[in-house]
């Protein structure tokens, strides 16, 4: 590779199993403009969300891709320079199966499947099929990532206690042998499983670990290691950890980077830039041939995959030895007809420099409820004054030709949350004060909010129906819906208040603790100046602390 040149194969790496299916113009569109970026290959993440014959179950009412589908996307790629190749589970990450009672059997624990049992053997073996059937790609790649509890379930009570490398190495070599019958090369995610495995090291982001285990025979021959990482700015320390995977299989190691929008209405292009600058840059010192860039859906897959066009341009630029911030921004509007720092704005908080490390307030101020407020303490004095200059700022590019959809979204989002961040602590310290008179204006102020959250709920089903499947868009219906409602009852709560109906409201006798200091009383509220970190991530971790359960969209 010479410095000018893009990677052996350089894709993108879409999700499509976290409640959004993108659809098929979507998908050709996609096509269309990675091409023109320069990138090669593409490949869909798909848990279950795929047609396997005899298999009426697997990603049931799920919005899966028919075979006709997977065949048309295949064929329209092929036609514009791009190797469409797919990504499948078979090992973790299938736990929308097991909510149907025919794969309970080859289910382990969590969303783990049975290692050793055959029935799991003939769904992968079916997995494969489908994929041979609708892919000309001889690669394939399965993951086999964050499985912590392998072994550790069914398997468990059949086999005895086995330890985990042992396990992971048996399934491996079973599931290569699957990949070898339909002629297919395996690319293996090793950003965790292979790489704690290997070294005996829980921190697979420890430049320290050494390979602690015989790994002579650990990869097949027909599997490769893909390295998976999207959090450094340090180009050494992704050589570094590049050359740990290297040691655990020497030949084909593959890298996937990604541009950040799990757990969020809105990407982290400028985070994620910083990232791939350095990760890429790593990719060619290390002799890493084979690169992807991914976008994942964590949790209801609520951020527009065309959000992150400037850190999939981005990443372009520098696969080609582009480095110069200016040029890339200037290429950047010639092909997008629209600046590079405009389009930056759909990062909201998160286009700063000192809010990168930061989780996105929007989120969790659209689901914090206004009586709980479990994210009240978390919002710095600036919060308001953000989010009304993120309003301003988004209007004038609502009216954009192609992108004006994203603009408008993400507007009414920062609509709603420049009146909703500071709801809940204004009614707290009228309840305290026994200020019925402003507690009344307040009842009125959320019944207003309650109609900025319908607006911004039109607005993102616009944006949901332009670029994915029906499917999925009921999971936000019934959690913005629960929103609206809970505004109407929180405002009922006050009017009951202030007539007397009621002589307290129990959440707002409670007193709120800092998520982000269990236990700690040195750090108060005024130590911290910005927005929460990553720490929390699901929609369930922000809407009440009676949901314990974490559920994988």
């Amino acid at each position: 590779m010479s410095n000018t040149d893009p990677f052996k194969r350089f894709g993108t790496f879409l999700d499509c199993s976290r409640n959004s299916v993108i659809n098929m113009p979507t998908l050709k569109r996609w096509v269309d403009y990675t091409a023109k970026m320069g990138y090669n290959a593409m490949t869909l993440y798909t848990e279950d969300t795929y047609e396997i014959e005899g298999e009426p179950y697997f990603g049931y009412a799920r919005g899966r891709y028919t075979k006709a589908e997977l065949k048309e996307i295949h064929a329209y790629a092929k036609q514009r320079g791009i190797e469409l190749f797919p990504t499948i589970n078979t090992l973790a990450h299938m736990k929308s199966i097991f909510r149907w009672k025919n794969y309970a059997e080859i289910n382990d624990c969590g969303d783990i499947l049975l290692v050793g049992d055959e029935k799991t053997y003939a769904l992968i073996d079916k997995m494969f099929a489908t994929c041979s059937e609708c892919f000309e790609s001889r690669v394939i790649a399965v993951c086999m990532d964050e499985a912590e509890l392998l072994g550790r379930g069914k398997y468990l009570e059949r086999n005895g206690y086995h330890e985990r490398i042992d396990v992971f190495k048996y399934h491996m070599a079973k599931v290569c042998e699957l990949a070898k019958k339909h002629g297919y090369e395996m690319v293996i995610f090793s950003g965790d499983m292979p790489f704690r495995l290997a070294t005996r090291n829980d921190n697979y982001s420890d430049i320290s670990a050494t390979v602690q285990v015989d790994v002579t025979d650990f990869v097949p021959d027909v599997g490769v290691l893909q390295y998976w990482d999207y959090y450094k700015r340090d180009k050494e320390e992704y050589k570094a950890l590049m050359n740990i995977h290297q040691q655990i299989k020497a030949d084909g190691a593959w890298y996937l980077g990604g541009v950040w929008t799990w757990h969020a209405f809105n990407p982290e292009n400028y985070y994620s830039t910083r990232a791939l600058r350095n990760s890429m840059q790593a990719c060619r010192e290390q002799n890493v041939e084979n690169v992807a860039v991914a976008i994942f859906g964590d949790d209801g897959g609520e951020c527009p995959r065309f959000a992150t066009m400037p850190g999939i341009f981005y990443a372009s630029q520098i696969a080609k030895g582009i480095t110069d911030e200016d040029e890339i921004k200037k290429n950047f509007e010639e092909m997008f007809n629209i600046p590079y720092d405009a389009f930056l704005l759909l990062d909201l908080t998160q286009r700063k420099e000192e809010d990168e490390y930061c989780v996105h307030p929007t989120r969790y101020i659209l689901y914090n409820d206004p009586f709980l407020g479990l994210m009240d303490l978390t919002l710095p004095d600036s919060t308001r004054a953000d989010h009304e200059e993120l309003v301003k700022l988004l209007k004038p590019w609502c009216s954009h030709p192609e992108w004006g959809y994203l603009f408008q979204t993400a507007h009414d989002l920062c609509a709603v949350t420049a009146e909703k961040c500071d709801i809940g602590p204004r009614i707290r310290a009228a309840y305290k004060a026994g200020d019925k008179k402003l507690l009344k204006k307040l009842a009125k102020e959320l019944r207003r909010i309650r109609k900025l959250v319908e607006q911004f709920h039109r607005s993102f089903r616009k944006q949901w129906m332009i670029e994915s499947k029906s499917f999925g868009f009921e999971v936000t219906d019934a959690r913005v819906g629960g929103v609206m409602t809970r505004l109407n009852t929180c405002a009922d709560i006050l009017e009951q208040y202030i007539r007397g109906d009621i002589d307290r409201i129990e959440e707002l006798e409670m007193e709120q603790l800092d998520p982000r200091t269990p236990l700690d009383p040195t750090y108060g509220v005024k130590k911290y100046q910005t927005y929460w970190n990553r720490n929390s991530r699901y929609y369930s971790d922000i809407v009440s602390a009676c949901v314990t359960d974490k559920p994988e969209n």
